[in-house]
């Protein structure tokens, strides 16, 4: 009776252990169970990794409840960082072949290195005929690399002008300074009235927001980083001149927070919202930041203005669109679709500038009534937009960009001479060159 009994019990064991096996075969990598009440019982969740910058993130976070609402067989796991540790972020994994993200944030100056190192998928075929015709060009060209596109803009962004009302009003100021001479000029009036201390505060710490900054003062002075041919030209006249007026904004006219050299956009972002700057350049934004009373001393006292030039050159500014990608490695690639597909819709577009400050990427939409009353600076940052410039399109960019941050910084800390810096970048430029 006892052997019975234990055998009984023994079979019962095994048939318990066996169920229990079978049913932790069901589920395989990156789905996991529904849950109940929202999806049909047995239905799997997909769950998305996203990786972002930190660039209007928290709107992104805000319409990802609905994303799922609408799509209950997708979960979002959404993460973001600061713009200058995201690109290492992304390149650590995806070099290593890891599926740790299914969706990326890719700058403009990243394209062509993700493209070649097979990080990221070709999106042609999910491209619609309205895509194709209705998206910004300048903003599609963000993930274009060799004719093929690889994601799809997320924003049309760009460096703008703003400046203080206030301020400038005490000041007697009317006429907005064409030129950087005359923002010099008036900046320095400022300061002798007791109005401000400098002119403005800059992100000119070592970093690639030193890069955006430099190129918008280039382009300004007429200048350029490569050729037609991609050949590096970093020590052309017009752009030793762009970096002494730079130098000399710190040292010379004293027009600039001698901070800047250590200090990322988002600090002189900090500085213009106390009240302490009249005028600063920043990204789309900046904007929301500006006039959200709990983030800011000057809300509602904010306008646009063109970025100075210098002669024939009315204006110029440096592009920094980014846009999202789909993995190489992502195991559900419909699905990371739909969520970007989402992102860039004209409904969440219009939203997004309205309620964060982004430029849409819809040409469209900047027709739209109500956007044009919700966003009252959108018809001067559509004129900059005709006088904006994307920094080199170039496999080897990153490389570039790090020897002229460098240099550029000695410059900047009086190290070296501009057109020192600028020479010794050059060599360094073509030598990079070469290995590719």
């Amino acid at each position: 009776m006892k052997k019975t009994l234990k055998r009984t019990l023994g079979l019962l064991l095994v048939l318990c252990i066996t169920v229990g096996l079978l049913a932790g075969c069901g589920s395989s990598g990156g789905s996991t169970a529904a849950p109940s009440g929202g999806e049909e019982a047995g239905e799997e969740v997909v769950t998305i990794r996203v990786m972002s910058s930190d660039d209007f993130a928290g709107f992104r976070t805000s319409v990802i409840a609905e994303f799922e609402e609408a799509n209950p067989g997708i979960k979002i796991d959404f993460q973001s960082v600061g713009y200058d540790a995201l690109h290492q972020k992304e390149v650590t994994a995806l070099a290593a072949g890891s599926d740790t993200y299914d969706i990326v944030d890719v700058d403009c100056i990243w394209t062509p290195e993700y493209v070649t190192n097979g990080y990221i998928e070709c999106i042609d075929d999910r491209l619609t005929d309205e895509m194709k015709t209705g998206i910004a060009p300048v903003a599609m060209d963000t993930l274009m690399y060799e004719g093929k596109y690889y994601g799809l803009p997320m924003f049309n962004d760009l460096f703008f002008m703003y400046y203080n009302k206030d301020i400038l009003s005490q000041a007697g100021v009317t006429d907005m300074p064409a030129t950087w001479d005359e923002f010099t000029e008036v900046c320095q009036q400022m300061q002798e009235a007791g109005l401000i201390d400098y002119g403005s505060a800059w992100g000119w710490a070592q970093a690639e927001g030193l890069i955006c900054y430099y190129m918008t003062f280039l382009k300004g002075f007429g200048g350029s980083l490569t050729d037609e041919e991609h050949n590096p030209t970093v020590n052309l006249p017009e752009n030793v001149a762009a970096l002494q007026y730079m130098v000399d904004s710190l040292y010379e006219t004293n027009i600039s927070d001698p901070a800047s050299v250590t200090s990322d956009d988002r600090m002189a972002i900090d500085l213009f919202s106390q009240g302490k700057t009249p005028f600063v350049i920043n990204w789309s934004f900046a904007w929301s930041v500006f006039n959200d009373p709990e983030q800011s001393a000057v809300a509602d006292k904010v306008g646009v203005m063109l970025v100075p030039g210098t002669g024939d050159v009315k204006s110029a500014t440096c592009a920094g669109s980014m846009g999202l990608s789909i993995t190489s490695t992502c195991k559900h690639k419909d699905e990371a679709w739909k969520f970007i597909e989402f992102l860039a819709s004209k409904e969440i577009q219009k939203r997004q500038a309205i309620e964060a400050g982004a430029l849409p990427i819809w040409e469209e939409l900047y027709t739209d009534a109500e956007l044009i009353e919700q966003h009252p600076a959108l018809e001067a940052m559509l004129e900059q937009v005709g006088y904006a410039h994307n920094r080199p399109s170039l496999v080897w960019y990153n490389e570039f960009s790090d020897v002229l941050q460098v240099e550029i910084q000695n410059a900047l800390t009086q190290n070296k001479t501009p057109q020192q810096a600028l020479d010794d970048a050059q060599a360094k430029a073509l030598e990079i060159q070469k290995k590719y």
